[in-house]
Parts: C-alpha cells; sequence; structure tokens
C-alpha cells in the first residue's frame, strides 16, 4: 500500500461515505498533483465503486463519458 502523508481525515471521511447504506456521490477537488487520484484509487482498489474523471473536454463530452461509465458500472 502506498504511504499516504496527512491524509487520514480524508481516507476517514471516504471509508464513512463507503460504509453507509445508501448510495452516496463524492466529489474531489484541489490543487493540481496533490495525490486525488491516488488516494482515490487506492481507496477503491477493492471496493466496489464507480471511478470518473472529468476532462477538460466540454460539459457535454463529460456528460457522455460519465453515462457510458455509470452503464458499464451498472
Amino acid at each position: 500500500m502506498k504511504k499516504f502523508i496527512n491524509r487520514n481525515k480524508e481516507r476517514e471521511f471516504l471509508a464513512k461515505e463507503y460504509s453507509k447504506n445508501t448510495a452516496s456521490f463524492v466529489v474531489i477537488y484541489g490543487r493540481r498533483r496533490i495525490g486525488k487520484t491516488a488516494l482515490l484509487k487506492e481507496f477503491i482498489k477493492d471496493k466496489k465503486a464507480l471511478f470518473f474523471l472529468a476532462t477538460e473536454e466540454s460539459e457535454n463530452e463529460n456528460r457522455n463519458e460519465f453515462k457510458r461509465a455509470v452503464a458499464e458500472y451498472i
């Protein structure tokens, strides 16, 4: 497992959200290159989860890609 420094709060939040008996939608945002994607990928590696990374494409293109990702997931 990768070592994440000062990410305990974020990991606890993700674990709490994941353990709920209802669906959750979590948005992670912040400065570039601080480990957001790595944190999420590490967290979901052994869990049933949908991971979608929006791009700088148009809103419509991101929406279509998100629909495809959801369709594959379900």
